[in-house]
């Protein structure tokens, strides 16, 4: 069987439903005990006082089955209790000493003491013991006060118990409101229980009344030696007739007794009467007659105990009345409340849809991509209802929008139309009046798994995508390219009304097909026909862009080739000339006329118009760069698509080559000496760039982009992936590139890129300046195939020796290499905020090396 404590749900709904249960046969028990007070009957022939035994019988089994729900509700709270298993516990250790506090501080955080009063057997006593023993003695009023008091005071428990059942279902209520029906069936209730507890204790009153008399009446006369006015212990022989007569009701005498409030009762027989049912109804009638007039039917007495009953019925009255006036007060501002309410509710769910309407057009229109559109919808919702919420006035969308929190006002920003042209780098020479031209016919597109383009076929659009990955296919190249998220397809487009007398619609060059979900801005050709004869000035400036770039490398003293001069120097691109190979270009190694080596960068062609951004963003950032351990731009041919790059010429290998010897040179390993003077070489030539205006971030620091000339001076090369950044734009947003191992993993999973990404970086190449080590190699065991790991937790454990070159690092320079070991370290922590400016770099190794 299951336990019920492994179910602590199915536990609160018992004991939920248990405490509704309860309540109901708390009411009952409430409404049955006044038939304890109706037990009494006067014999008025012999004046004594006997019971009825049928009601007397009726009385003890309602009392009983009432009390059977009290034993119960005292049992679920011990079984539901805290405090049970520490009990249960303790008592198995034999703790005894514990027993005792904790039963204490169970009973005493339940209402186990108020249940315990509740069914303390006060009726059966006083009436069936302790009324029909009264005897006529003086100590008789006292007895009377304290059977009343104990008779009243039984009410106490057990109606404050129907107070705390009913507040308990509230706490657990999570804020639902009573409904109205039930309460006018509470405030109903509460009348009727009221009438007939006070219709019970009249009827009571009015038996004591009588006894009372019979009391007095002993008292003036001689010879009444009554002990007790129980009729099982009255003598039938003995003449107290004279009872009656001094003690009269039909023809009453207020100068004998003044049987005040109770006179009527006593003179309708029902003391004397068997019938229950008469005797409830009877009084029953009195009790709500007389709530209802407030006890204005009720005359004031000489006797103590009826003024108090007389002023209780009042007030019990009035206390009545005021809470039903309450109710319909509250009942009337709660219908006239929820009638504003739901008007008011009415017009901010009219407003709010409105609003949604309007936000979901301009969010359509503004470019959010779909997975970020409903997260953004809602954020503004939420704004919409605070406003609202507050009753202030919403003049429009564009106030709504300038309430939004900084950050996502950015974002949305970023997301227009125009933003996101901007932000297309084939697009970013071209002037904004011809960005907004283009951006009036952009339309939102979705693409699942769709050719969006088709090699060879007339191209009808052009895609610049806002979301997901497109793959490109080219016949005359073997390989597949991606293209994602502010990369464009079909770029060809744009040059098409800058030719004469718009010929036919360009042909595409690649077909790109959609993979999964894309979302994307799709300019038509029929769109971009109509742009171009408006704004053709535009786009014939965006064809001869060139010129700019020609204009650029005059400004920074770069020399002009012509294709045909770079052939000569390169032996037409022989493979005998090639220095080296990436995955975007190759270099070859030129001989001008004057002997002088220059290296040419060619740029693979099968990238297309990556290639040309690539070279582009080279170009322009070493136009920026003064450095003598970078590598210096000579010139730049622009007749080829894409250019040709002209770099100072370096035969000597890359810092790859020396540390792994893959040259085939045979050249000996760089010594101590030699590899940390390329550290402090390199840590220069990066502190100068993030140093510069604009900064300029390399994004691909690795050995193989260290090459190192016959001087041994190391030089930064392949700005291919750099980027351009003002002083108030670090970080900033851009698709993930770079070399694995080398990468920044704050980057990686932020995509969001600053200068110390570059530090990572430069502390992966200190690794392996050090070790001798690959940033990472499957050849190595699983927990040291990524260098950085291994690298970092023996520097943490003080252990780094261990992985050290020592065929490199020996003698004296062990103390040196462990320094520099801790600036590796701390370059290539993931956390930015934690490493170090190459500033700081720089001037730790020049330390180190005595400059």
């Amino acid at each position: 069987m299951a336990n019920p404590e492994d179910h602590p749900a199915l536990l609160v709904l018992g004991k939920h439903y248990w405490s509704k249960i309860f309540v109901v046969s708390c009411m009952f028990a409430v409404m049955l005990d006044p038939m304890f007070l109706y037990i009494p009957v006067i014999n008025q022939d012999q004046s004594c006082l006997g019971f009825d035994k049928n009601l007397k019988v009726a009385a003890l089994v309602s009392r009983l089955v009432t009390d059977i729900f009290y034993a119960i509700d005292i049992l679920v709270q011990v079984y539901t209790s805290e405090h049970r298993l520490r009990l249960i516990h303790e008592f198995g250790k034999r703790k005894y000493s514990s027993l005792l506090p904790t039963i204490v501080k169970m009973v005493w955080h339940s209402y186990i003491i108020i249940d315990i009063l509740a069914i303390l057997p006060f009726p059966q006593v006083l009436i069936f013991i302790f009324f029909s023993k009264m005897r006529s003695s003086r100590s008789f009023n006292a007895n009377k006060f304290i059977m009343n008091f104990f008779l009243l005071v039984q009410y106490v428990p057990r109606v404050f118990r129907i107070y705390l059942s009913c507040k308990e279902p509230k706490r657990s209520a999570d804020g639902e409101s009573t409904a109205i029906w039930v309460k006018g069936l509470l405030n109903l209730f509460m009348y009727i229980l009221a009438s007939n507890v006070l219709g019970a204790v009249w009827y009571c009153f009015a038996i004591q009344r009588m006894l009372v008399c019979w009391q007095h009446a002993c008292q003036i006369v001689n010879g009444c030696d009554i002990s007790t006015f129980s009729c099982h212990e009255h003598h039938s022989f003995t003449n107290i007739t004279f009872l009656n007569s001094l003690c009269p009701i039909d023809t009453p005498d207020s100068k004998l007794f003044d049987f005040g409030i109770f006179l009527g009762i006593l003179q309708s027989g029902i003391p004397k009467s068997t019938n229950s049912l008469l005797k409830l109804t009877n009084c029953f009638c009195w009790g709500l007659r007389n709530l209802s007039s407030l006890g204005s039917n009720l005359q004031p007495s000489t006797n103590i105990w009826e003024n108090i009953f007389v002023v209780f019925t009042s007030v019990i009255g009035l206390l009545l009345f005021i809470y039903l006036i309450g109710n319909l007060q509250t009942y009337m501002q709660l219908e006239t409340a929820t009638k504003e309410s739901h008007r008011h509710e009415r017009n901010k769910k009219r407003k709010r849809d409105l609003i949604g309407q309007e936000i979901e057009l301009w969010l359509s229109k503004s470019l959010v991509p779909m997975r970020s559109r409903d997260n953004i919808k809602s954020q503004i919702l939420e704004r919409v209802q605070e406003e609202l919420d507050d009753n202030r006035n919403i003049s429009g969308l564009d106030y709504i929008l300038s309430t939004l929190p900084l950050p996502l006002r950015m974002y949305i920003k970023d997301c227009s139309p125009l933003n996101r042209l901007k932000k297309v780098p084939v697009l970013q020479d071209m002037d904004e009046e011809g960005l907004k031209a283009i951006c009036e016919h952009l339309e939102p597109m979705k693409y699942t798994d769709d050719i969006i383009i088709e090699e060879g076929e007339p191209l009808q659009l052009m895609l610049i995508i806002v979301e997901g990955v497109v793959k490109i296919e080219k016949s005359i190249c073997f390989s597949n390219l991606q293209r994602g998220a502010g990369e464009l397809c079909g770029e060809e487009l744009l040059s098409w009304p800058a030719l004469i007398s718009f010929p036919d619609i360009p042909s595409a060059t690649e077909s790109a097909k959609a993979i999964g979900d894309v979302e994307a801005l799709v300019l038509m050709a029929s769109d971009m026909e109509s742009v171009g004869s408006k704004f053709s000035r535009h786009f014939q400036e965006y064809s001869n862009s060139r010129g700019r770039l020609h204009i650029h490398l005059q400004n920074v003293g770069a020399a002009i080739f012509t294709e045909k001069d770079l052939k000569n120097a390169t032996n037409n691109y022989h493979v005998s000339r090639v220095l080296g190979e990436g995955g975007s270009a190759t270099v070859y190694k030129g001989i001008q006329l004057d002997n002088s080596v220059v290296a040419v960068k060619k740029i693979k062609s099968l990238l297309g118009t990556l290639g040309v951004n690539l070279v582009t963003t080279e170009m322009i950032a070493l136009g920026y760069i003064n450095h003598k351990n970078v590598v210096r731009l000579i010139g730049c041919c622009l007749e080829t698509k894409p250019p040709l790059l002209v770099l100072e010429g370096i035969t000597n290998g890359s810092l790859y080559e020396h540390i792994y010897k893959t040259n085939g040179k045979g050249s000996p390993p760089l010594t101590w000496e030699l590899r940390i003077k390329v550290a402090v070489d390199i840590a220069r030539a990066l502190a100068y760039l993030h140093s510069a205006t604009p900064m300029i971030i390399h994004r691909d620091v690795n050995s193989a982009n260290i090459l190192i000339d016959e001087n041994h001076t190391a030089k930064l090369i392949d700005f291919e992936l750099a980027r351009l950044v003002a002083e108030d734009r670090d970080p900033i947003f851009t698709l993930i590139r770079g070399t694995l191992g080398y990468m920044d993993p704050e980057y990686v999973h932020s995509n969001t890129l600053t200068a110390k990404s570059d530090v990572y970086s430069f502390g992966i190449v200190l690794m392996e300046l050090l070790t001798s080590r690959k940033p990472v190699s499957l050849d190595r065991p699983q927990g040291e195939r990524h260098l950085a790991d291994i690298f970092v937790a023996l520097v943490d454990e003080g252990r780094v020796g261990r992985i050290l070159d020592h065929k490199v690092v020996s003698g004296g320079h062990f103390k040196t290499a462990i320094i520099v070991a801790g600036i590796a370290e701390r370059c290539a922590r993931f956390r930015r905020e934690e490493r170090p400016s190459m500033e700081e770099v720089a001037t730790e190794l020049e330390v180190l090396m005595g400059i």
